[in-house]
Order: structure tokens, then C-alpha cells, then sequence
């Protein structure tokens, strides 16, 4: 059962987030600045096509890259989380032989210190197959850092098989409608890191799940490594749609303008 035990262990935690804002603008402005050097081939070789293909390419790729990072930024301000949800996904996170890493326990103190605040404790989906170099699952870690700080075992669903944010909530959506009994369509908040919430908004309306989300905050040092995953993990994800924007970008300007 959840207790005011869980507030106090990790108040200090949730509220000590160290402002973000040196990370977020620097590097939002860099790749603003290289959307504009992106130019500067097709600007010394007007008209070949080479350059054109590689100008256009960049900047797509750029451009989509900077509206992420603002779309994050914004999400992660903006966002509110659903009051009193029936389920809390927590997607995991790298686990080690010594337990859960920092990025994961930072969510399962987000989650812990949500659900302190709740009148009625939901039931928390942990989700997280084991990797290769895991020792354990990483919804068995979980699971067991949530009952060291006393969360009641009969609240903790375990998803041990996803393998990628995708399968998340793939398998996910398939143990909450395993175990949701009521007519209606349950509540759902999703517990991730921040950098990772948009990303997993389009997951999740990929598989027509209506969630909300809450994040959990991340160290500076550890953002922009972490965004940068983001947002290559982002363009594999809408890499044919980006493939087909780059050729008529490119077939555009070498036909209409040069």
C-alpha cells in the first residue's frame, strides 16, 4: 500500500529538477544555426544537383529535429497529467546487476510521488523485457524497487516481454484490457522521461491508446545525449515519409527555382 512513507523518501528527488533551460535553448539554437549553414552548398553550387539533394536532405532532417526538441520542450511545460487514472504505465528503462539505472529509478520516483497524491492508489503497469546485458527484466526490477518503498504487490502488473517503446505499449494495452472489467474505457497516465514524451504520444496514438503524460526530470548532463537518441530514434521512425519530403524538395527546387 502506498504511504506518506513514499512522499518523504522522494520529495526531495522530484522537486530538486535543476533547470534545464542551459540545455534546452543552446541546443535548440545550434540546430537552428545548422538549418542555416545547411544552405551554404547549394548557395556555392547553385544548380547541381548533388548539392541540392544533400541541402535538402539536411535540412529536412534538421528541421524536423528542431520542431521536435521545441515540441518536447513545450509538452514537457504544458502537459498535464489525467486526475485519478485507473492505470500508470511506466516504460523502463537500462537496468543493472546492482539495479535499476538512474534514468529509471528517477521515473519510478515520478511514479511513486504521483500516486502518494491520488485518493484512490491505481494500478501501476511495469513494462520492460530483459536485454541482452540485464540481469533481470526490467518490469522484475521495478517491480521490486516499488515494493522496497512500500508499494503493494497487488497494485503492480508486470509486462516482461516488450523490448522498444513501440512494444511498450503494444503489450501494454493488451494487459490493462486483460484486466480492466468496467464498460467504460479506463483512464491511463503514461511515466516516462521528459525527453522521451512526445515520442511516446505518437506510439501510443499509433496503437490508439488515449493516454496523458507525466515526466520525469533528467540531468543535464544527460540530456543532450539522451535527446540526441531521441531524435535519431525519431527520424528512423518517419524515415519513408522524410525520404519522400527530401525528393520533392528536391526535385522542386532544381525544377522551379534553379
Amino acid at each position: 500500500m502506498i504511504t506518506l512513507l513514499n512522499l518523504a523518501a522522494v520529495w526531495p528527488l522530484v522537486t530538486g529538477q535543476p533547470d534545464q533551460r542551459f540545455v534546452w535553448k543552446p541546443l535548440i539554437v545550434l540546430l537552428i544555426v545548422a538549418d542555416l549553414l545547411i544552405a551554404l552548398p547549394v548557395n556555392l553550387w547553385p544548380g547541381n544537383l548533388i548539392t541540392t539533394a544533400e541541402s535538402t536532405g539536411m535540412a529536412t532532417w534538421y528541421s524536423i529535429a528542431t520542431l521536435y526538441l521545441w515540441l518536447t520542450y513545450w509538452y514537457h511545460q504544458h502537459t498535464q497529467p489525467v486526475v485519478a487514472p485507473d492505470y500508470v504505465i511506466v516504460l523502463g528503462a537500462r537496468v543493472t546487476p546492482s539495479g535499476p539505472s538512474k534514468t529509471l529509478v528517477r521515473r519510478l520516483q515520478t511514479a511513486i510521488f504521483f500516486c502518494v497524491a491520488q485518493p484512490n492508489s491505481p494500478k501501476l503497469v511495469l513494462t520492460g523485457g530483459q536485454g541482452s546485458d540485464e540481469p533481470q527484466s526490467e518490469a522484475q526490477v521495478m517491480a521490486a524497487y516499488l515494493k522496497q518503498h512500500h508499494i503493494d504487490s497487488k497494485q503492480l502488473l508486470l509486462e516482461e516481454t516488450a523490448t522498444s517503446t513501440d512494444t511498450n505499449f503494444k503489450f501494454s494495452q493488451q494487459l490493462i484490457n486483460h484486466d480492466w472489467q468496467q464498460p467504460q474505457p479506463p483512464k491511463i497516465l503514461v511515466i516516462t522521461s521528459d525527453y522521451h514524451l512526445v515520442r511516446s504520444q505518437l506510439l501510443a496514438k499509433r496503437h490508439h491508446l488515449t493516454v496523458s503524460l507525466l515526466g520525469s526530470w533528467t540531468i543535464p548532463t544527460a540530456l543532450i545525449p539522451a535527446m540526441l537518441r531521441e531524435v535519431a530514434a525519431l527520424l528512423l521512425q518517419l524515415k519513408w515519409p522524410l525520404i519522400i519530403i527530401w525528393l520533392l524538395v528536391t526535385w522542386f527546387i532544381q525544377s522551379f527555382i534553379f
